[in-house]
């Protein structure tokens, strides 16, 4: 059974939203006088964010103790922390719960989705953490225990008084790896959990994990790129078809609560499924690798990455008349939903793909946005299919050259030669 992480984000690069119709409540009824209360529809978005990534990949390395079952960079980087900086890792990671809770409401303090910070690289997010007072941090512990009770189905309130054993027996529910008489010496004194707190961070991201972050960048956002190149009817399908798990139970019961669905890419999290869910908001984690590797041409193809997000983009005919439109200039989105005649909502999707895929480009302007088409773009896919038609052209003229070799060989019990020729694939899982 994939293991459960649910956490909270980070950033460097794009946010891109797509709008999923959502289910509303209710009793359906044609009767003019009666009015439902709507809900906002449900908005997808895909993004890389240091923020959240960091919040993942910590949370991973604090797991990373069997070797068989995680990545090998996860497990060396907990072996690589020594004795006191693990232990720093064990105690503030270790008493919220197994959802690890702590670590995500110093996320969510950051508030990542705001505009400002979607951009934010770790020195913003380090220098909130740095703004926060202490008692800040005295608060999101007894809140990240709070909602460990929740998940127990109890109404808990923080003791009152400043009683040791009182505090051991409210925080011993969500112990796991820290003792438990330094976390409560700790929550005594916010001061030290603070310091504690942004030290572990900073020396985590510097030490260990901003030039890993680096390395791996282009695979997450060559990942973003074909998540966006792909138009989703559900959040339970765009989980399913990045992640290749299905979506929990329990995520798929709260998205009633839930109002924005954000996707990430990791590079690290192997077949495990990881999760936020902090409503309004749901942050899911699929593995960057195997959605790269599911696309991702042989070294010497002469197919590159970025051409399947183009032909996906293309491969509608709505959006092919959203071009067609444009080849007589550039022009606003207003103008775009008036020639087509269709929803607002529907033409931002078609646009936001194409933008994604680089066969628009967009140029905002007094409060509106410009689309033209990106003629270049459009070139390279065409270069691109022309390579390989060229390809399969010159492997014709071989073997008619070679008296057409492939008709001497038998056709053993009537097997496809091609069939025989390609060896197994086994399934991405």
């Amino acid at each position: 059974m994939p293991a459960r992480f649910p956490m909270q984000g980070l950033t460097t690069g794009g946010y891109h939203a797509i709008v999923i119709s959502r289910y509303r409540g209710g009793r359906a009824s044609g009767a003019m006088g009666e009015l439902l209360v709507g809900r906002p529809a449900l908005k997808l978005e895909v993004a890389i964010s240091v923020p959240l990534d960091l919040t993942s990949v910590i949370s991973l390395v604090f797991r990373a103790t069997d070797a068989r079952r995680f990545e090998r960079w996860l497990v060396e980087a907990r072996k690589a922390l020594g004795a006191e900086w693990e232990h720093d890792l064990d105690t503030l990671l270790g008493f919220s719960g197994r959802l690890l809770y702590y670590v995500e409401e110093l996320l969510m303090s950051f508030d990542p989705f705001r505009p400002e910070h979607r951009e934010a690289g770790f020195e913003q997010f380090l220098a909130h953490l740095q703004r926060l007072p202490a008692w800040a941090y005295r608060s999101m512990a007894i809140q990240s225990m709070l909602r460990v009770y929740l998940d127990r189905g109890a109404l808990e309130a923080p003791p009152e008084s400043d009683d040791p054993v009182v505090w051991r027996a409210f925080f011993e529910p969500g112990i796991t790896r820290a003792d438990i008489d330094e976390v409560v010496r700790l929550v005594q004194a916010p001061e030290q959990l603070k310091e504690r707190t942004v030290r572990l961070l900073e020396r985590f991201w510097l030490e260990l994990y901003a030039a890993e972050f680096e390395r791996v960048l282009p695979v997450m956002r060559r990942a973003v790129r074909q998540a966006r190149a792909t138009t989703f009817t559900s959040v339970a399908t765009a989980f399913e078809e990045l992640s290749g798990h299905r979506l929990p139970d329990e995520v798929q019961m709260a998205l009633p609560r839930v109002e924005r669905v954000t996707f990430c890419p990791s590079y690290y999290l192997g077949n495990f499924v990881q999760f936020i869910l902090y409503p309004p908001e749901l942050i899911l984690y699929f593995n960057c690798q195997r959605t790269s590797a599911a696309t991702q041409p042989e070294p010497e193809s002469v197919i590159s990455p970025d051409l399947l997000p183009g032909l996906r983009a293309l491969g509608d005919g709505t959006r092919l008349r959203i071009i067609e439109f444009l080849r007589n200039g550039e022009r606003y989105a207003q103008e775009i939903v008036g020639m087509l005649g269709i929803s607002q909502s529907a033409v931002s999707r078609h646009l936001a793909m194409l933008e994604a895929a680089g066969i628009v480009t967009v140029r905002p302007a007094n409060g509106m946005k410009y689309y033209a088409i990106n003629s270049q773009r459009l070139r390279q896919i065409a270069e691109e299919l022309e390579r390989i038609g060229s390809v399969e052209r010159m492997s014709a003229e071989q073997d008619n050259s070679n008296g057409s070799r492939a008709a001497l060989v038998p056709h053993a019990a009537g097997r496809s030669l091609l069939a025989e020729d390609k060896p197994p694939h086994s399934a991405v899982e």
